[in-house]
């Protein structure tokens, strides 16, 4: 069952990125499957998703901030390497809360 609202994302995002399983998130209004790879605060505190966008609006990196996210859901489906271009140390972010 899939949950909505930003705060419930966040332990979601977690296991996903601990475990390395594909999420399925609506974004804008757009159905998206991503590879999660880091989640983290951005230097104006906002909770933001990196991830590798395989479906939906394209293929690549995308930042996702989870105060946009309309819907996320874990699959049971696992990635096991790291997407092309993956930066542990993402400029993106002023702090890192969980990455691969």
């Amino acid at each position: 069952m899939p949950i909505s609202r930003s705060n419930t994302f966040q332990p979601l995002i977690e296991t996903a990125i601990a475990d390395r399983l594909i999420i399925f998130l609506r974004y804008h209004g757009a159905e998206r499957t991503a590879l999660p790879h880091i989640l983290g605060k951005d230097r104006q505190g906002h909770l933001a998703l990196s991830a590798w966008q395989v479906a939906g609006t394209g293929q690549g990196w995308r930042l996702f901030y989870l105060d946009q996210v309309e819907q996320l859901q874990q699959t049971n489906r696992r990635f096991l390497l790291n997407a092309p271009g993956y930066n542990p140390a993402d400029p993106s972010f002023a702090a890192v809360l969980q990455r691969v």
